[in-house]
């Protein structure tokens, strides 16, 4: 009984609510990588705020303000991006894509498929460790702190506005790849914007832990993420390679616009 109330008790109530947003992935494996990790974000956010004790700091105390601001992070992000999955899953233009993903899920078989949406709920629920222990520390906010929550700010802009391009131009021109607005700047904005997330929410909480154990535990989430997006990248870019090389204009784009990393070369 002692162990069952444990597990259901915050922090670690944490763990068992990630897992079920991302069990969709039973039926497709992409829900859990989508859908359930919007869910999970939106849940360490909202778990983290109403958990939060407001009154140890003074009203208009910047440490309460840098802490929620951390958390509202969370929120915002995982709404963001439920919406996002959501509202191109609608779209006419990505039924042919949304058939094929669920075709290869079908393929798969259920022990794959639970395992798989098991590791990525314990990964989103990894993601908690930053904002509670920034959550439960009262030190001032530093520098990197406030650089911090600029930073995830400035990436969740750029992914919203990648995406939004992105999705705009696939309507009009399914077939065609997409090298206006943002990806102007590299080919890979939105995945750009993610890691600048990433590492973001990881600066906007690191100064609060008490403990190399804590940073390592905090630090858990953002770089396995980082990673998947880097993985990400090389991933679509050969997808792209295999349907667009050769065609005159996509080598221009992709001799002269960085692939992603801003402002440091094409290829």
């Amino acid at each position: 009984m002692g162990l069952m109330s444990s597990l259901f008790s915050y922090p670690f109530v944490v763990w068992p609510a990630c897992v079920l947003c991302c069990a969709g992935g039973v039926y497709n494996v992409v829900y859990a990588f989508g859908f359930g990790y919007g869910l999970s974000m939106t849940l360490n956010g909202v778990m983290a705020l109403s958990q939060f004790d407001l009154h140890r700091f003074k009203p208009g105390d910047g440490r309460a303000m840098a802490r929620i601001g951390h958390m509202l992070g969370y929120v915002a992000y995982g709404v963001r991006l439920f919406v996002f999955l959501f509202q191109r899953q609608m779209a006419p233009s990505f039924i042919d894509k949304a058939q094929q993903t669920q075709m290869k899920s079908d393929a798969m078989s259920m022990g794959t498929k639970s395992m798989i949406s098991l590791f990525v709920g314990t990964l989103m629920a990894s993601y908690h460790f930053g904002v509670y222990y920034h959550a439960k520390s009262v030190k001032r906010p530093t520098a990197l702190t406030h650089v911090g929550i600029a930073g995830w700010v400035l990436g969740l802009v750029i992914e919203s506005v990648a995406d939004y391009q992105k999705s705009v131009a696939k309507a009009q021109n399914p077939g065609s790849f997409v090298s206006t607005g943002l990806y102007g700047f590299c080919r890979h904005p939105n995945y750009f914007g993610e890691i600048v997330y990433h590492v973001s929410m990881f600066a906007t909480g690191v100064t609060s832990c008490d403990t190399w154990i804590e940073v390592l535990l905090s630090a858990i989430a953002p770089v396995l993420m980082t990673g998947v997006m880097i993985g990400a990248t090389k991933g679509l870019e050969k997808r792209q390679i295999a349907k667009y090389g050769g065609i005159g204009a996509y080598e221009l784009y992709r001799r002269t616009t960085p692939c992603l990393w801003p402002f440091f070369g094409g290829v």
